[in-house]
């Protein structure tokens, strides 16, 4: 057999080839001539994002990637060449290895079936970009007479945006890590996964915390184009058990943030640490700084055991010590015994967050959650003599349920709620007997 010249083509020459079938089209997209752009080579198809965006159809059985599910809520809209339609796998032998791969990632996941975007081009526009990209997927083979065919995802983009786009391939590869919390002169502990779907949530930390958390990442270039400092900060506060430190797991689970903190009452600990976690979390940003207990360490009194000076602090959380891409999030129980200074100026915390016990509502909700066979009728006796209760004492209640009804060798019936959260409320007031200052405060009916 005679062979012809492209059956020598390198690797660059057939991606080279690739884009100039589409170089009109690429330039009008990119608003620049082909010359005034860079082509990257991505580890991730991110032209996959155009199969929702292009097909308006999600389902939730359709494997994606990590990667991908980070870059849907920053594409704003895609755009295909005129006339050209799209490539599409569905399942089969060629994306059999990704959904083997992809079931492993996702073993929670009952995934039945794949779309996998092939080769027409797509024009993404994302928030965090000045001017759109186009990502397209180039199929090749590894030599002359080669059966095996080899397919490398590419990105298109001007070169002034180039920074930009680096950013966003950094971004979403970080974010699909895993999360953890970093502890100055505690070393490193990984945090177990926690979605925003696995917390039952009071409406207002959906809006206040949730949204506005998760908004803020996508608007990036709103806050570079309104020069704003790209940075938030969260305090959340209320009684201990109902959830404060899960949502902080949400957040950075979410967006596979490092969190880094310190122990205020380390005798070791001093104003230069408080300058070093901040240089940790600015070298390593995206991040979060994370101040646990903020009311016990910086009380109004003024009396702290805490080596780390209030102006230090509040240097810190005015901007001094803290940076671009960096989330400060503060837990404080009681804060009415917070220092005022640090309330007192706008910007130190764009949002204060209050984390209330449930409501009847959620109460019925949260045991829904543990045990979906309980219907919300079944529920009307429990949720009523719950009330007052945390979260954390509704868990713990559902646990003295599951041991009464283990011990009958039978399923957790409302009535094992019941005397969960009676013996549980007993327990309670018996504390308070012995010790006034301490135990379950019964709160004012709903």
């Amino acid at each position: 057999m005679k062979l012809q010249l492209n059956d020598f083509a390198t690797r660059s020459v057939v991606l080279r080839r690739s884009i100039e079938r589409h170089q009109q089209w690429i330039e009008q997209t990119l608003g620049v001539p082909l010359a005034e752009s860079v082509i990257l080579e991505t580890g991730s198809n991110l032209a996959q994002v155009g199969i929702e965006k292009i097909l308006e159809h999600t389902s939730p059985n359709y494997v994606t990637s990590r990667e991908i599910r980070r870059l849907r809520p920053l594409v704003a809209k895609a755009e295909l060449p005129l006339g050209f339609p799209p490539l599409i796998g569905h399942g089969g032998t060629h994306a059999k290895l990704d959904l083997r791969a992809a079931l492993l990632e996702e073993k929670s996941r009952k995934a039945t079936s794949r779309l996998e975007w092939m080769d027409c081009p797509v024009a993404l526009h994302l928030h965090t970009i000045a001017a759109p990209v186009v990502a397209m997927n180039v199929s090749f083979f590894n030599g002359p007479g080669s059966d095996d065919e080899n397919q490398t995802a590419i990105l298109v983009a001007r070169r002034n945006c180039y920074p930009q786009v680096v950013h966003l391939l950094e971004d979403i590869g970080r974010m699909g890590r895993t999360p953890q919390l970093h502890i100055l002169h505690g070393g490193t502990q990984r945090v177990e996964h926690c979605r925003w779907d696995d917390l039952v949530l009071d409406p207002g930390v959906v809006s206040l915390l949730k949204n506005d958390f998760e908004n803020f990442w996508v608007r990036e270039p709103w806050f570079r184009e309104k020069r704003l400092p790209f940075r938030r900060g969260y305090l959340l506060h209320g009684p201990p058990g109902n959830g404060k430190t899960t949502a902080i797991r949400a957040m950075m689970s979410s967006r596979g943030l490092t969190a880094y903190t310190l122990r205020f009452f380390d005798s070791r600990i001093d104003d230069n640490d408080l300058d070093s976690l901040f240089e940790r979390a600015l070298d390593n940003r995206p991040s979060i700084v994370l101040f646990e207990d903020l009311d016990r360490a910086f009380p109004k009194t003024g009396e702290t055991r805490s080596n780390i000076s209030l102006q230090q602090l509040l240097n810190s959380l005015d901007g001094v010590g803290s940076g671009e891409g960096i989330v400060v999030v503060a837990t404080a129980n009681e804060p009415a015994i917070l220092d005022p200074a640090i309330l007192r100026r706008p910007g130190r915390f764009d949002r204060v967050v209050h984390f209330p016990n449930p409501g009847s509502d959620l109460r019925c909700e949260y045991f829904q959650r543990l045990n979906p066979t309980f219907a919300p009728d079944d529920l009307g006796a429990v949720t009523q003599e719950s009330t007052g209760f945390s979260f954390a004492q509704l868990r713990e209640t559902y646990v003295m349920a599951g041991q009464s009804a283990f011990e009958r060798n039978d399923e957790i019936q409302a009535d094992d709620l019941l005397s969960g959260i009676r013996s549980l409320r007993k327990g309670f007031l018996h504390g308070s007997n012995r010790n006034g200052s301490a135990g379950f405060h019964p709160q004012p009916k709903e």
